[in-house]
């Protein structure tokens, strides 16, 4: 149990740390899920829970001073517990959420008072020309960031594991109805914040045809996509053809008022 618990910790860990590797994506729920399973014996189960929490976090972006979830803890000790307790999506969801928001009052701590504090000392290096000081103290802030949540998921996962069973096991049956229908609408909030951060007038169109597709015509997501691939490779041949017609018409045009 305590090194399953160190795993989860590590987990999180490289969850948070995926700034440091350059934003690979190390931080989404499928990976982090994909990690968990590994971790726990359930890869399977860890990549479908993932995945279903991918849908449930889509769209979700610090704004401001606007911090949201924290989708990394939520995702790595809601898959990790829902694997543990064998209850699935469910409880993944039961657990995720509310993680996240608690996690995500650590982060207003680092960002409001951690943080700011550090910064003055690199403020302090910086007068000085110190550069390798400067470089220390963001390392640093980034490492003790990272750890923290570590900890946060190794003492979640190490002590919490029969307190969340027990827990799940008491939630009455129209909550755990009310948590199904959740999660289905949740999924559909996720894409509407998607779309609407990548809807356009150009791309509208495009997002009304997939609808049309599936909605009414019943083709299935790998046949938008071959529809999409037409799509985007008829734009391609337009965008490359249309201009050497173009200039081929001028220049003819242009023979012809010269002749």
């Amino acid at each position: 149990m305590a090194f399953q618990a160190f795993l989860i910790a590590l987990i999180i860990f490289v969850g948070k740390a995926d700034y440091f590797v350059g934003t690979a994506m190390l931080g989404r729920p499928l990976v982090l899920g994909m990690l968990v399973g590994i971790a726990l014996g359930d890869v399977s189960q860890g990549v479908i829970i993932g995945f279903q929490l991918e849908l449930v976090y889509m769209g979700m972006q610090a704004i401001g001073a606007s911090i949201p979830p924290d989708m990394i803890v939520g995702s790595v000790l809601g898959t990790a517990f829902a694997i543990s307790t064998g209850n699935g999506i469910d409880t993944a969801v039961t657990i995720a959420m509310p993680a996240a928001i608690l996690s995500a009052f650590v982060v207003n701590l680092f960002y409001g008072v951690i943080t700011p504090l550090m910064a003055r000392t690199a403020d302090k290096f910086a007068a000085e020309d110190n550069d390798k000081g400067i470089s220390a103290v963001f390392l640093a802030n980034g490492f003790l960031f990272d750890v923290t949540f570590g900890v946060i998921g190794f003492v979640a996962f190490m002590f919490g594991g029969d307190a969340v069973s027990a827990f799940v096991a008491s939630i009455p049956a129209w909550l755990t109805a009310g948590i199904t229908i959740a999660t289905g609408i949740l999924p559909a909030l996720g894409f509407a914040q998607l779309v609407t951060m990548i809807a356009s007038k150009e791309t509208a169109v495009f997002l009304l045809l997939g609808f049309v597709l599936a909605a009414y015509l019943g083709v299935p997501v790998l046949g938008i996509v071959c529809f999409a691939v037409v799509i985007v490779g008829i734009l391609f041949m337009a965008h490359i053809f249309m201009p050497s017609q173009g200039s081929a018409l001028m220049t003819e045009g242009e023979d012809d008022n010269e002749f």
